[in-house]
């Protein structure tokens, strides 16, 4: 399967690039939240901003099937079946109700990272940022939660690489203060998963 369906060209940097960027947002990092994290400022429901009648999540399913989808009506607002690649598994879902969206950067480890103090309106952005969204297995997301690389990562093997690296350009466009201990984990790993 070509990973080229999942993962645009922007995801290709090199790790001296990515070195560098962390060095910047890691830079003034704190621990400490300044408010409790509430799903539903992120993410009340998913929206339906271009007013196609398809929401976040049907427009992800569409995007990615590799093959052509099937609706359950015929104003073809939301997907039934289509053929789906999890990339943290490798398996392959004919139905879309096995699928979650996954957020590559959970929304609870943003908001301990900076972006506690964002706006509703950003912080929905970003709960809805397609950079930041992709389609895996239902259990297998949940066994990740909110978690960072630093203390779960995928475990289909091929993926892992390309897991890290978008994790760290989403962490990087929104200036989420990586800490330390954290940035030298995720480094390690990803120097490691460069050499098999």
């Amino acid at each position: 399967m070509p990973f080229r369906l999942f993962f645009p060209q922007q995801y290709t940097r090199s790790i001296a690039a990515l070195v560098a960027a962390l060095c910047c947002i890691g830079q003034g990092a704190n621990a400490a939240e300044s408010s409790k994290y509430k799903r539903a400022e992120w993410l009340p429901k998913w929206s339906d901003a271009d007013r196609d009648c398809q929401n976040t999540r049907h427009e992800l399913l569409v995007r990615y099937s590799l093959a052509p989808v099937v609706y359950t009506d015929a104003r073809h607002c939301q997907v039934k079946g289509g053929l789906w690649m999890d990339p943290y598994t490798g398996q392959f879902f004919e139905l879309a109700s096995d699928l979650d969206v996954e957020h590559i950067v959970p929304l609870k480890w943003a908001h301990e990272r900076g972006g506690a103090e964002w706006s509703r309106e950003r912080k929905r952005a970003f709960a809805e940022d397609p950079d930041n969204l992709w389609l895996v297995d239902d259990g297998r997301n949940q066994s990740k939660g909110h978690k960072g690389p630093d203390e779960w990562m995928p475990p289909y093997g091929p993926v892992r690489e390309y897991y890290l690296r978008r994790f760290l350009d989403v962490a990087e466009k929104y200036g989420l203060q990586v800490r330390p201990n954290e940035s030298q984990l995720i480094l390690a790993m990803l120097a490691r998963s460069r050499k098999g």
